[in-house]
């Protein structure tokens, strides 16, 4: 990565230069929240349908579907809180309508009069906590008695024989078998296509994700890192060629990820990027006070010292069909910061 030339300036002129480059990169990137619509385009048709995973929820949104009501993990898949604020009723992740209210799938397939509920099998579904498997859910239809089988009410979709098949079964289901071949088609190009560029050339690049958060209630910016080996890793950085700077914050991990109290300690991870996931203005919160506190990070840590500051949509493998737009956002700023 190039280093950019930084003429010594007063700590706190720095310091301000600094959070000047993070606000204007942050206001240009949206941070990925919506799925792609274009003008002319139709609104999706609401069907009389439950389903159960992300996957299947983002699969049928693409095929200009979205479900009467749905089980998805609104706490890592933000276009899933915006469905349920907008379209489609949120019946609680699938931890929650197994463990919490195992009555509730049932209860609004009887109210409703809905007649087909679409169950994910993924493996796995959610590797940030398992016991939130979709799969679940069916010991407890069947008790209800909601048949499992081909001419009943449960579809099981099988991710785990490759995405493109479970595109043609929902397609098939949906009665959308000519879109779901568009789509297919449609996406592998555009993963083709990203992929042609990568790895990056830039070897030894040590990134920092830092996924922000603002509590409605009070205001309060929270920050946790994403640790390695989890969907970052995974999906983001390991095709970009980049490591995650995380690894010494490992032993204060949970779920793939290390809540921060603050981000003094920025220069014992001396990232050279630091992305910004969420809600960036709680990470630019964070930072703006560590440099108050600690001005010296401003030359001290390569992220801040280059500007390396980007903000950019996370991934948690539910938006399955966006996954080339998004690798390529990622992709497209690193290579504008490494030729910059």
């Amino acid at each position: 990565m190039r280093r950019f030339s930084v003429t010594p300036e007063p700590p706190g002129l720095l310091m301000r230069s600094v959070l000047f480059a993070a606000l204007m990169i942050a206001a240009l990137v949206s941070r990925g929240d919506a799925q792609p619509v274009y003008p002319g385009m139709a609104p999706p048709e609401r069907v009389p349908a439950v389903m159960v995973g992300d996957r299947v929820v983002n699969v049928a949104w693409h095929l200009g579907v979205v479900p009467e009501a749905m089980s998805v993990r609104g706490d890592l898949w933000a276009f899933g809180r915006t469905l349920a604020n907008t379209s489609s009723m949120i019946l609680g992740c699938p931890g929650y309508i197994v463990m919490k209210d195992p009555d509730i799938v049932p209860r609004i397939l009887r109210e409703k009069g809905l007649e087909r509920v679409l169950v994910e099998r993924s493996d796995p579904f959610d590797r940030t906590r398992p016991h939130r498997d979709p799969m679940n859910l069916l010991p407890i239809l069947e008790e209800a008695g909601i048949a499992a089988d081909p001419g009943g009410k449960i579809t099981v979709i099988d991710f785990t024989a490759g995405l493109e098949a479970a595109i043609r079964q929902i397609g098939a289901v949906l009665g959308r078998e000519a879109q779901a071949e568009d789509l297919i088609a449609a996406r592998r190009a555009q993963l083709d296509a990203v992929m042609a560029g990568l790895p990056l050339d830039r070897p030894g690049l040590n990134v920092l994700i830092l996924d922000g958060r603002v509590e409605d209630e009070t205001g309060q910016a929270f920050v946790r890192a994403h640790l390695p080996g989890g969907y970052a890793d995974d999906f983001l950085l390991t095709p970009l060629g980049v490591q995650n700077a995380a690894g010494p914050l490992a032993d204060q991990g949970l779920n793939g990820f290390a809540a921060l109290a603050g981000l003094d300690g920025l220069e014992a991870l001396r990232p050279d990027v630091i992305v910004m996931t969420g809600e960036s203005d709680a990470v630019q919160r964070q930072l703006a006070e560590a440099l108050a506190r600690h001005p010296d990070l401003a030359s001290s840590v390569p992220a801040l010292a280059n500007h390396a500051l980007v903000s950019l949509p996370a991934y948690y493998d539910s938006a399955v069909v966006d996954y080339p737009l998004i690798l390529g956002r990622w992709a497209a700023a690193f290579t504008s910061l490494i030729e910059g």
